[in-house]
């Protein structure tokens, strides 16, 4: 991997030192090193309120610099929550429905993998990266999207120069060399740093979150509230399938009695602030080598995450713990709008086509989300989404994860779990916990009507928007079901 690494950018170096006389060439370089080099940070279920900037309990120090000297997304969302699906939906800016990628499936389609915004990007002159946390199947050679790529299994540790450290400092530091190699390059670059934590490590059923030992007792003195809707009435209440499900499997070696949650939450808590940890050294690197003034940052989370909510676990639900997820964008050129909360509907499918954006890369027409670049520069925008679809299609077979669909508003959410025949319709504003499903009462069965119907508009209409070879796919599997 380390020889792939130094190969490919070697030949970088050489290609530019040998093309680098004639006033043409440097023209075109001159033109291409005034777009900015991006950097885009993704953690592993990080949900939206997990902020040190917004929680009362949760250190996020470096993050918070970054929001304050950036703009927050208070209503960020993805369309699918769970990792595999919502990574192929960031790079590719395609709903779940549409590129029809999750696990167990075969590679995303030739065309879907040709538009990722990383091999958009190295196409256009970036030099592009990727180092941490894969987990998807894309068509085509690695080597067509990344000059420098290594993807991670999720372990404690790693091996660098000789010693095992901490995987998010191994992350961290995989980054910084990058960043290291590419600073005397004429050319920008884009680095996709996609870290495993806070994610449990799913063999470790007794600790689950790990972190750096120098966390080891932070938040050791606190005593970390109940979750919300927690009680036993409340998943009582839930459907069979529900309560059966593996959300409540992993919830009882999670926060089955108030002692597991306490130690758990705060594990978790740790593992986010490892993340931060880490970031703060990747941004630090930027500075000491003068980089940051022209580095665009962009941190988010795949999904959100159940931290026992109506005692579940997990992130495959249409909850919002399951659905909302942080998003900071931070843009050195951007001054008047520093520490700013930008309220409008964002999406992972929008990061894809606000990366282009930024680099001044044509964004394919096929993309289903939208630039952020308006918003945060605080333009005017005319017309923005007032409403989303989201689904989870994944059916294992060795554990129960219902499918389901579902349509937000800023003022509604209605949820359908169309193979258990179970429907949810929350009202938003009188019922922001998701508290009270009216869906089976008779005053909203219009509404839920409506909502029945949409959703199968925004089913046909991205499945529709497939191409012919993930139609093809998609039909011959589900021939074989």
């Amino acid at each position: 991997m380390k020889m792939y690494f130094n190969t490919l950018f070697l030949i970088t170096l050489i290609t530019i030192g040998f093309n680098s006389n004639g006033t043409e060439r440097e023209d075109v370089e001159k033109k291409i090193n005034k777009r900015p080099n991006i950097l885009f940070i993704l953690a592993d279920d990080h949900r939206w309120d997990l902020l040190g900037k917004n929680h009362p309990i949760i250190k996020t120090p470096n993050l918070d610099v970054l929001a304050n000297q950036g703009v927050s997304f208070s209503n960020s969302f993805v369309t699918t929550p769970i990792c595999a699906s919502s990574r192929i939906s960031i790079l590719t800016g395609l709903t779940e429905r549409t590129h029809d990628f999750t696990f167990s499936r075969p590679a995303t389609g030739a065309i879907e993998s040709d538009n990722i915004y990383p091999k958009k990007l190295k196409d256009s002159g970036y030099t592009s990266g990727f180092v941490g946390k894969y987990e998807i199947k894309l068509s085509g050679e690695v080597s067509e999207r990344f000059d420098y790529f290594e993807p991670l299994l999720h372990s404690k540790t790693n091996t660098y120069k000789g010693s095992e450290i901490p995987q998010t400092h191994y992350i961290a530091q995989r980054a910084k060399d990058f960043i290291v190699n590419v600073q005397n390059s004429s050319k920008p670059w884009v680095l996709n740093v996609n870290f495993w934590n806070p994610h449990a490590l799913d063999s470790d059923k007794k600790d689950q979150y790990h972190y750096p030992a120098k966390f080891e007792n932070l938040y050791s003195d606190i005593t970390i509230p109940p979750a919300k809707l927690s009680d036993d009435a409340t998943f009582e209440a839930l459907p069979d399938f529900l309560q059966k499900s593996v959300g409540r499997v992993r919830w009882k070696y999670r926060y089955a009695n108030d002692a597991m949650y306490q130690k758990m939450i705060k594990r978790h808590y740790r593992a986010i602030s490892a993340v931060d940890e880490g970031v703060g050294q990747i941004i630090k690197q930027l500075e000491q080598l003068d980089m940051l003034k022209n580095t665009v940052v962009i941190y988010t989370g795949d999904n959100g995450y159940s931290l026992n909510e109506r005692q579940l676990a997990g992130k495959w639900f249409g909850w919002e713990e399951d659905l909302r997820v942080p998003l900071i964008i931070y843009d050195p050129r951007n001054t008047k709008n520093q520490g700013s909360n930008i309220e409008e509907t964002a999406l992972n499918i929008d990061i894809a086509p606000t990366i282009l954006d930024y680099a001044s890369v044509a964004i394919p027409e096929t993309y289903q989300g939208s630039s952020l670049v308006s918003l945060v520069k605080d333009e005017q925008v005319s017309l923005w989404r007032d409403e989303f679809f989201f689904e989870h299609m994944y059916q294992p077979k060795r554990v129960s994860i219902p499918p389901m669909v579902g349509v937000r508003t800023n003022n509604w959410k209605f949820v359908d779990f169309y193979k258990n025949n179970y429907l949810q319709l929350y009202n938003l504003l009188e019922d922001p916990q998701e508290k009270f499903n009216l869906a089976s009462l008779p005053e909203y069965k219009s509404k839920v009507e409506y909502f029945r119907k949409r959703t199968g508009e925004y089913i046909k209409m991205y499945e529709d928007q497939r191409t012919i070879e993930v139609k093809e796919r998609a039909n011959f599997l589900n021939s074989r079901q």
